[in-house]
C-alpha cells in the first residue's frame, strides 16, 4: 500500500497538469449499487432465478459482465429475451431514483464542490442520465455537473472509451487533459483505451478486485477527499 503522503503528492501533482475531472456515479458518488441489484434481482426473480449478491458485486459492478455473463454462467433457459429483461429493470431501478431512496454518499458532494474549484467536471456513468439526475437533484447537487452522460451518450458502454472520449469533448478538453475518478475495473479499462488516468477509490464492494494499471489507488472516499484537501 503507499504512503498517504506519496499518495498525496501524486494527487496534487495530477491535478496541476489536469483541466478537468470524469467521475463515473454509480458506486462512486451515490450509493445506488445495492438499488441495481435488488432492480435485476426483483426482474429475474419473476422466471425464477435467484441473483447471488456476492457474486454480483463482481461479476455485473466491476467487471461489467451483465445479464449475458449471468445466463452463461448459470446456463439460464429463461422465457425472456435479455433486451426485455433489461427494460424491466430499468423500469424498477427508475422508480428508486424517482423516490429519493437513493442518497448521494456522505463526502460525495464536498468532494466534488472541492474538485470543482480548478477542475472541469463531468459524470459519466453506465446508468441513464434521467436517472443521475433524479439522485443528484434530490440531493441539491444538480448544478455541480455542467455534463452529465449517461447509458445513451455512447454506442458502447465501459470497458469501452467512448463515453470518457465523449466527456471530454463537451468539457473542450483533450483526453490527456482529463482524469478519471472509478470504482470499477470495468471503469479502468475504459480510462486507460481513452488515454487518461484514473484514481480508483475502494469501496466495501470492489476491496478485492485487482486495479492493475491505476494511476492512484485510495482505499475510500474518505482518504481521497482528505487528500484533496491537503
Amino acid at each position: 500500500m503507499t504512503e498517504p503522503s506519496t499518495l498525496k503528492s501524486r494527487l496534487h501533482s495530477l491535478l496541476t497538469h489536469c483541466k478537468a475531472a470524469i467521475l463515473d456515479f454509480d458506486g462512486l458518488l451515490a450509493d445506488s449499487e445495492p438499488y441495481h441489484y435488488r432492480a435485476y434481482n426483483e426482474v429475474f426473480e419473476r422466471y425464477g432465478h435467484t441473483l447471488n449478491q456476492e457474486e454480483y458485486w463482481v461479476e455485473w459492478t466491476s467487471k461489467g459482465k451483465g445479464i449475458a455473463g449471468e445466463i452463461e454462467r448459470h446456463n439460464l433457459k429463461l422465457d425472456v429475451e435479455p433486451v426485455d429483461l433489461r427494460n424491466q429493470k430499468f423500469e424498477v431501478y427508475s422508480c428508486f431514483c424517482q423516490s429519493g431512496e437513493i442518497k448521494l454518499f456522505p463526502l460525495a458532494q464536498s468532494m466534488a464542490e472541492s474538485l470543482s474549484v480548478n477542475h472541469k467536471l463531468a459524470i459519466a456513468s453506465g446508468s441513464w442520465a434521467k436517472d443521475i439526475r433524479a439522485i443528484l437533484k434530490n440531493a441539491g447537487a444538480l448544478n455541480l455537473f455542467p455534463v452529465i452522460l449517461g447509458k445513451e451518450s455512447a454506442t458502447r458502454g465501459k470497458p469501452h472509451p467512448d463515453i470518457f472520449l465523449n466527456a471530454a469533448e463537451k468539457l473542450g478538453c483533450t483526453p490527456s487533459e482529463c482524469f478519471v475518478l472509478e470504482d470499477a475495473l470495468k471503469g479502468l479499462n475504459a480510462a486507460r483505451e481513452a488515454g487518461m488516468p484514473c484514481i480508483i477509490l475502494r469501496n466495501p464492494l470492489n476491496r478485492n478486485i485487482n486495479f492493475d494499471g491505476a494511476e492512484l489507488i485510495f482505499e475510500s472516499l474518505e482518504d481521497f477527499s482528505s487528500a484533496l484537501k491537503a
